[in-house]
């Protein structure tokens, strides 16, 4: 029996020199067992800003195949370059489609909105089952970093009114949260849904920290803390915790902040001028990154409280590493979460005194702290670990076909 046809469109795609962890290699390298796959993505790189040379990635030797569609790029992540761009690279994706011969099924990420668009449209005008896969919400990520009032509300319709359309034209709204999928079938209740965390491979995890140390001394009580080092992650208000712990007489507390971005310096010198312990790594190897978290003691989740975000990547990452997590984050879906499984503290966001207070809670209680690391990978495998989780999408993608 002939496989079936089947289009992954993903613009955040990452090859493995790019990023170790990577969700649309994942769902790619499990559907390329069941169907005639292919991946269509950009030539631009979004992680590192530049073109991708595609004579060095090898493609020949994926088992899948892999198209690159001309995208021009863009200087930082919020400019109006990037709409651009997206709009030039949504275009050269619809012509492709046109040329090509119709798939049994697409799946198409969001953002970006303009890509998303183009294929769900086309999708619909041809009769081809669409499963969206949401990211991110757009505009609202982009409302977070201008918002201007009226002046935003006005500048992001357009984008609004884009989501919308996308959500009415799935036939089935994948999203990386219940909260995303619950707020996308707002605009087409009768739609099928599907939350499949972000994840992380346990597999992966494995065999990249099989050939990473990290050196620990016995005396250290170590905070962790993976991700980006930008507007949307509250770095102070954990500076100010670690100084207030630090006044009630805890010296030995160290802020691991693994990541990069625009505030590395900023938050650097604050921490400075607070007294407090940091080392800040930039960004890790994937292995020694969750090698270093393990080692941690606990990890802190600190999302500032505008944020739209829900799970995220930084989550499945303590969890696979059986962290107990002190969360800042609004999610009611991860608080929830942490609350079920025992694995963590949720405290009031902003409020670095509430913060201090529940690290010091768990530096206290080495009890309390190994009580939650088990639960926090019981969480992981029954939640996180994609070996487990991305394989409903081949489900998902059976049922449409019938």
């Amino acid at each position: 029996m002939q496989k079936k046809d089947v289009l992954l469109i993903a613009n955040y795609w990452h090859f493995e020199e790019e990023k170790a962890s990577s969700r649309y290699r994942s769902f790619a390298d499990i559907l390329c067992k069941e169907y005639n796959l292919e991946v269509i993505t950009s030539t631009f790189c979004h992680l590192k800003k530049t073109q991708r040379d595609e004579q060095a990635l090898g493609l020949d030797k994926l088992e899948y195949k892999m198209t690159l569609q001309y995208e021009p790029g863009y200087p930082k992540n919020i400019c109006l370059r990037r709409i651009l761009s997206y709009t030039k690279f949504g275009k050269n994706v619809l012509k492709y489609l046109k040329a090509r011969k119709k798939p049994d099924c697409i799946i198409v990420s969001v953002p970006s909105l303009v890509v998303a668009d183009c294929v769900t449209q086309f999708a619909k005008k041809n009769g081809i089952p669409v499963i969206i896969d949401v990211q991110d919400l757009w505009p609202e990520a982009f409302k977070m970093a201008l918002n201007i009032p009226v002046v935003s509300d006005i500048l992001f319709y357009p984008m609004k009114r884009q989501a919308r359309r996308i959500y009415r034209n799935a036939d089935e709204i994948m999203a990386v949260s219940d909260t995303y999928v619950s707020l996308a079938k707002e605009q087409n209740p009768n739609c099928g849904g599907l939350s499949i965390y972000i994840g992380t491979d346990s597999e992966l995890v494995k065999s990249k920290m099989s050939t990473c140390s990290v050196n620990k001394p016995e005396d250290e009580f170590w905070i962790g803390y993976v991700g980006a080092l930008g507007h949307s992650y509250d770095i102070k208000s954990c500076i100010l915790a670690l100084k207030r712990i630090k006044e009630q007489g805890v010296d030995n507390a160290v802020f691991k902040v693994m990541g990069e971005g625009v505030l590395r310096k900023e938050f650097e010198e604050f921490a400075e001028t607070q007294g407090v312990r940091c080392d800040f790594t930039g960004l890790l190897e994937y292995g020694q990154m969750m090698r270093t978290l393990s080692a941690c003691d606990i990890a802190l989740n600190p999302i500032v409280g505008t944020s739209v975000s829900s799970i995220i990547n930084k989550v499945s990452d303590y969890a696979a590493a059986g962290m107990p997590v002190v969360n800042t984050q609004n999610s009611e879906e991860y608080r929830r979460l942490l609350e079920e499984y025992e694995a963590g503290i949720n405290v009031e966001n902003g409020n670095h005194e509430a913060l201090a207070d529940a690290i010091l809670r768990l530096y206290r209680d080495a009890d309390q702290r190994s009580h939650m690391r088990q639960n926090a990978y019981r969480m992981f495998e029954e939640k996180f670990d994609r070996q487990k989780t991305y394989h409903k999408l081949v489900s998902k993608i059976e049922e449409l076909l019938k």
